[in-house]
């Protein structure tokens, strides 16, 4: 037999007790209305790709370093020792080098619509992608020299072109002596933002881009005017800022643990790795995630602390709150998948696990 269920009473002062203010808060918490997120288009996820928009740029400083020497370029002339080409050749990697790496160091914060950060990083890009590969070109051309010597002895004196076992160690100098010179044009990013990770990965994709460049440019020569190599030379530099870019944002892929991706806000579709501890979420342009465009927004807004390989989100102690799947947080470790919402913006946590 079931009895009847006696009805809840509850008390005049049940309704003002903090146990029912906390729940009545916490309910009223969850139904908050929720920023639209809404599925990103193919080609707004392949513009927000690290490695698309850094090979872009970086191959677009390339060029206009190469554009801006190769007129004042004479091949005749750097080989029957004229000063004035020497001075020209001498010059011709490092500012390719610093050309990329102000290029690189530019185009995050554009996309970041941050033109401090744009501006302090391509100032910083140039002056040490510049003064780095004018120190570096000595012993790369002293690489290269040996190596063409060793190419020299395979090559046959009455050949036009190189060919053979001889092309093949000249390409292998070059790309080596490529990969060193265009080390710098990856540190300034990393330099500017005093983040050793971005360092690191800036000196990996600029050697790998280096050589991939320095390969292609003997066999492009062959297929252009022997007595000047321009197109040999655009081609090769274009590759070289292209391959830095594009391994600078590779390497950043491979080696990432944690990152948020921006599902609503103004910059929908782009994803922030997570390299410094504690990494600042705020309005402010030195933030190191910068949301701007919400008023709802403070400057430092909230934190994320690397515990150990566990993130935990922390709010400070903002007016409008920091939420997590619609909950309000004052502290709180991420899970993979959370819904991070400050304001009208919404960043999804992403968490690589280890093994």
């Amino acid at each position: 037999m079931t009895l009847p269920k006696e009805p809840m009473r509850l008390e005049q002062s049940d309704l003002f007790s903090p146990r029912v203010e906390s729940y009545l808060e916490e309910r009223a918490a969850l139904k908050r209305a929720m920023p639209d997120v809404e599925p990103q288009p193919l080609f707004i996820r392949i513009i927000y790709s690290g490695y698309f928009y850094l090979s872009l740029a970086a191959m677009l400083g390339a060029i206009v370093g190469w554009g801006l020497l190769e007129p004042f370029y004479e091949e005749r002339g750097h080989r029957d020792g004229s000063a004035a080409s020497a001075l020209v050749g001498l010059l011709f990697f490092p500012t390719v080098a610093g050309f990329v790496g102000m290029f690189l160091g530019a185009i995050e914060g554009i996309m970041c619509r941050n033109p401090l950060r744009a501006l302090t990083s391509a100032a910083v890009g140039l002056g040490v992608g510049f003064g780095g590969a004018f120190v570096l070109v000595f012993p790369a051309s002293f690489l290269f020299g040996v190596m063409g010597s060793v190419a020299a002895s395979f090559m046959n004196p009455d050949a036009v072109r190189v060919t053979g076992m001889a092309l093949l160690i000249l390409m292998m100098g070059r790309a080596a002596a490529w990969a060193i010179v265009a080390i710098p044009s990856g540190l300034g990013q990393g330099i500017a933002v005093r983040e050793k990770k971005v360092i690191m990965n800036g000196v990996l994709g600029a050697v790998l881009g280096g050589l991939l460049g320095g390969l292609l440019f003997d066999p492009i020569g062959l297929t252009t005017d022997v007595e000047r190599a321009t197109v040999s030379r655009g081609v090769g530099f274009a590759v070289i800022g292209m391959m830095v870019g594009l391994f600078v944002g590779l390497v950043e892929q491979w080696t990432k643990t944690a990152w948020l991706l921006m599902r609503a806000g103004p910059l929908a579709g782009k994803q922030f790795v997570i390299y410094k501890n504690p990494t600042v979420l705020g309005s402010s342009p030195k933030a190191d995630v910068y949301l701007f465009k919400d008023d709802a927004i403070e400057p430092r807004h909230a934190l994320i602390h690397n515990r150990g390989g566990r993130f935990e989100l922390e709010d400070c102690g903002t007016p409008d709150g920091t939420y997590v799947n619609g909950i309000p947080v004052k502290s709180q470790i991420l899970r993979v998948g959370d819904q991070i919402v400050l304001g009208k913006t919404v960043l999804e946590f992403s968490l690589r696990e280890t093994r």
